[in-house]
């Protein structure tokens, strides 16, 4: 016979709340990190295939010959066999979120609107996504012949642009020497400290096109300069956000992301590999409620570093 309890005749199960408390049908949104990395606009996903590791191939420069045709031999082939080299991409770096979300919390408030939590969830993981992408451009460069994919190269400016004149020479001597190596810049970065340099400025001599088109301002792109997309990104700066008496601020940048000002770069040549697992709800079996969890594997880098420069401000020791 199966043992049955019988609840107190005093005790009763209560779904409405006994106090005076009401919450706003508003959240107050948290504040994250600026969604800069785009599929096809900021970066290229055209290397991601299925699979932990991916290996692009490059092949080597091959050269033209130039002859005189009226010399012995002039009409001959030259022939030559251009090797070429396999450059690993690893899909190493796993980003999880699994959030707790109790029924009892949502279902007893006053004013009936609960918290998406999935939503969230979403958000904080695009988030820490675009931090590990921003990771990936401003990773240490790859020497030649070295397994792997690494970062932008270095502009070899390293002190801190104060002025509009400091900033737009060095952005153009770095873009000259993306052009000398072969490329073409179209993507530049810069961080929030940098935009008030161009937005201040009253003059036009730098060729900055401001972007008034609200849509493109929600992307981050606040305008074109020397034929490049400008964006804007808070992934990167030294910049303090307020933490008294406001909190929940997106976090502060650290290491090269603090240090960079901009990087100028082709976005065909930085490659992000990555792909999302899982995006579910599991009952939870500890709790009366559920998890929001998602889970999914990156990988990234920058392809040939030729046609990528990250500008790092040199910091004093301390």
């Amino acid at each position: 016979m199966a043992y049955t309890e019988t609840l107190p005749s005093s005790f009763r199960f209560n779904s409405v709340e006994t106090v005076d408390t009401v919450f706003s049908k508003l959240l107050i949104a948290n504040l994250f990190k600026d969604q800069t990395f785009k599929a096809g606009i900021t970066f290229t996903d055209k290397y991601n295939e299925r699979g932990g590791q991916i290996y692009a191939r490059r092949l080597g420069k091959i050269k033209a010959t130039l002859s005189d045709a009226t010399a012995a031999d002039g009409l001959k082939f030259k022939h030559t066999n251009t090797q070429d080299s396999l450059v690993l991409i690893q899909k190493k770096d796993r980003i999880s979120v699994s959030e707790e979300c109790y029924d009892l919390v949502e279902n007893l408030r006053a004013s009936g609107k609960s918290v998406d939590k999935v939503s969230e969830a979403i958000d904080a993981f695009k988030e820490r996504c675009q931090i590990l992408y921003m990771s990936y451009l401003l990773a240490e460069p790859v020497e030649d012949g070295s397994v792997g994919i690494g970062g932008a190269m270095r502009s070899a400016n390293t002190d801190e642009c104060k002025t509009l004149d400091a900033l737009t020479k060095s952005i153009l001597t770095d873009r000259e020497q993306i052009r000398v190596n072969g490329g073409v810049a179209d993507t530049l970065i810069i961080s929030p400290e940098k935009e008030t340099i161009f937005l201040a400025s009253p003059t036009t001599k730098n060729s900055f096109i401001p972007e008034t088109n609200e849509e493109w301002l929600r992307s981050g792109r606040i305008g074109r300069l020397y034929g490049m997309n400008v964006y804007t990104s808070n992934l990167i700066g030294s910049g303090a956000p307020t933490t008294v008496p406001v909190a929940g601020n997106a976090a502060k940048n650290e290491g090269n992301a603090a240090k960079c000002e901009y990087v100028i770069y082709d976005h065909n040549d930085f490659a992000i590999c990555g792909d999302i697992e899982t995006l579910r709800m599991v009952n939870a079996i500890d709790f009366t409620g559920s998890y929001a969890q998602l889970d999914g594997v990156f990988g990234g880098g920058i392809i040939n570093p030729a046609l990528a420069i990250a500008k790092l401000v040199e910091v004093a020791a301390a």
